[in-house]
């Protein structure tokens, strides 16, 4: 199996980002924004079951489509959950979201913040032994705040010059769990992007850290934490991490065609169980959790989402497309409206889970497909489909 074409998904997502949200909704013309209203929610007929009916195919086998808002409510899906087995895609199936569980990272380190158990901007040596730091350039100089915005300089695990080896030798063996331990291997003694708190570089090895720190300080893996302070109050009762809980659910195929041949990566996401990509989840699940962080006020609270989306941990990385970045969460601001979100792009498996401030509305998408060119340009232009219907004038 050859892994250059398809395996270096995560590195992308911020890019991919960029380009699916700074076209929609509004105009970007200066001139145009004194005079233009408050934005609302367009009451219009779109059959946004027929727009998944028609964009399945033999690159894109399955997609799930959530929309809810009080204006567009949409839960639907099409095509196959499994192309060998001919089950049909069902919207409550769950399938791993990639980076798109970083906000649920995140938001427990928030929590943890709060409850005075850390110290977000502690440097990460506080926590780790010096076996471990001693292999991360710049390490003592890193801070927990940083690995989550990715201005750490950290490498990141998933780099090209790293990518290869760490798929090819899971998929070599696919009954191993892997934790954040396993794949922090893959990026230690790396060299650093820059020092810490001089630039941007998504890194996932950074939520591996927070990962193994939040373990540290809880005294036990931290998926016990994200259930009992997340996934349980919020009622995301089809949602659960990765490898650490797999007897609590199943996840659907996920395939990409590498030069003709297809191959279905469920077998190797079954047992990874990683913070830089924790959640197996379902539409609804995971719209629940970015509107929670966003507008709940039982488990996150305003301080939570200034520590979240604050100016202190949010960055400016693009001024033309407004696009910043936050703790487990990205924001752009598109024309007349603000969209917060964090996809997620793993071998096989793509998800799209934005929260749009101006109208209330959560846009939730899942694919099982992903890494080949032909099904990563149709699912980013049904996406596209999909925003522009709310949000065009």
């Amino acid at each position: 199996m050859t892994t250059n074409n398809f395996l270096k998904i995560k590195l992308l997502l911020p890019l991919v980002s960029v380009a699916i949200l700074s076209a929609c909704g509004g105009s970007g013309s200066s001139s145009n924004a004194s005079t233009t209203p408050q934005p609302t929610p367009i009451v219009q007929d779109f059959d946004y079951q027929k727009l998944l009916d028609e964009a399945i195919n033999s690159d894109v086998p399955g997609i799930i489509l959530s929309i809810d808002g009080p204006e567009t409510t949409f839960l639907g899906a099409a095509g196959l959950a499994d192309t060998e087995t001919q089950e049909s895609m069902q919207t409550y199936h769950a399938m791993p979201a990639g980076s798109a569980g970083k906000k649920a990272t995140a938001l427990l380190v928030a929590l943890l913040h709060q409850d005075n158990l850390l110290d977000i901007d502690n440097t990460i040596d506080t926590w780790l032994p010096e076996s471990l730091i001693s292999q991360i350039e710049y390490s003592e100089q890193m801070t927990l705040r940083q690995l989550l915005n990715h201005t750490s300089g950290v490498y990141d695990y998933l780099d090209d010059r790293t990518s290869d080896e760490w798929f090819e030798t899971g998929f070599t063996d696919v009954e191993t769990l892997k934790t954040d331990a396993y794949a922090l291997q893959f990026a230690l003694n790396r060299p650093a992007y820059f020092k810490p708190g001089e630039g941007f570089n998504y890194s996932n090895t950074g939520y591996l850290l927070a990962g193994l720190i939040l373990d540290e300080v809880l005294g036990e893996h931290h998926h016990i934490a994200m259930r009992n302070r997340i996934i349980e109050p919020l009622g995301l009762n089809d949602t659960f991490y990765l490898g650490h809980e797999k007897s609590l659910g199943d996840i659907i195929s996920g395939y990409v065609n590498d030069d003709g041949e297809i191959i279905n990566t469920k077998p190797f996401y079954e047992n990874v169980g990683v913070a830089d990509a924790p959640l197996a989840t379902t539409v609804t699940d995971l719209s629940t959790l970015i509107r929670a962080i966003m507008t709940d006020d039982t488990i996150v609270n305003d301080d939570i989402r200034e520590l979240l989306l604050g100016e202190d941990s949010v960055n400016l990385v693009d001024a033309t497309s407004q696009f910043y970045v936050g703790l487990g969460m990205f924001k752009n601001i598109s024309g007349d409206f603000t969209l917060y979100h964090h996809g997620g792009e793993e071998a096989g498996y793509k998800t799209s889970n934005i929260y749009i401030q101006e109208i209330d509305t959560t846009v939730t998408t899942f694919f099982n497909c992903n890494g080949h060119v032909e099904c990563m340009e149709q699912t980013d232009e049904l996406v596209q489909v999909v925003l522009n219907s709310l949000l065009e004038e």
